[in-house]
């Protein structure tokens, strides 16, 4: 109901505009006394406007007046932002993203992207239980009855319905201030490894794979990066230790 009556005041401040833009300028007469005599034929007048127009056909007592438009209307986007900050309290959107309004500080834009990402989990979760759970389970029965999938002898079957359901995860507004508080709470073991890759919707598993395969070419080739903690010890790369060390080693030679 909101966004209908939105759209119609929309539609009317849009008709108004373009009445306002057709409008130009209009001829005032003065009073009784100014007029020509009777028995004079008045003539159409027709004013055809240019830029920089020069009109000089004004008759006794006539004046130019020009109309004054307040269209657009200057509050036009507070009253729609306002209407729209209300349809996205009430549907659990994001107001930035529903009026693609992305000003604010990055404390103001993370809480509203917290708050609109309670209500996708909601979802998520209800589609993972009305579809993707049982859509797996009947699979998991099918080739393991067809006998395509062979357990081992010391894993127990019910074991393998504990699957994990990954969804879309909550985008990042600041990487760098969502990395660095994502690796405290590791050091400080309130969340894994694990957590912090499938919170960026990967796999824990293929990104430790091709990062061991990716370091050790690069141990193989002799190609040294900050981006292997082995060489960034305490947070300082290994090209700044380097150079650091050669700073002191000629001050000693001096």
């Amino acid at each position: 109901m909101r966004i209908s009556a939105l759209k119609e005041y929309e539609d009317a401040e849009l008709t108004a505009a373009r009445i306002a833009a057709a409008l130009g300028l209009y001829i005032r007469k003065g009073d009784g006394q100014d007029y020509e005599e009777p028995g004079i034929k008045e003539t159409d007048r027709e004013v055809h406007i240019t830029p920089g127009i020069i009109y000089d056909d004004l008759r006794k007592g006539e004046d130019i007046g020009m109309v004054k438009s307040d269209r657009p209307n200057p509050n036009l986007e507070t009253f729609r932002n306002g209407q729209l900050r209300a349809v996205a309290a009430g549907s659990r959107l994001s107001f930035s993203s529903a009026a693609r309004n992305y000003n604010g500080t990055y404390s103001a834009q993370r809480q509203e992207l917290v708050e609109s990402t309670d209500g996708y989990l909601i979802l998520q979760d209800c589609f993972i239980g009305a579809v993707t759970r049982p859509v797996y389970r009947t699979w998991l029965n099918m080739v393991v009855a067809a006998g395509l999938l062979k357990i081992p002898a010391d894993v127990e079957m019910k074991t393998l319905y504990n699957a994990t359901y990954s969804g879309p995860v909550m985008p990042w507004i600041d990487p760098v201030k969502e990395a660095e508080a994502w690796r405290i709470q590791i050091r400080g073991g309130a969340a894994t490894e694990s957590d912090w890759v499938r919170a960026g919707g990967r796999n824990p598993d293929e990104v430790k794979r091709r990062r061991k395969a990716e370091i050790d070419e690069n141990s193989r080739l002799g190609l040294v990066f900050d981006t292997d903690p082995v060489n960034d010890k305490g947070g300082n790369s290994a090209g700044t230790e380097q150079q650091r060390q050669q700073a002191t080693d000629s001050q000693h030679e001096e």
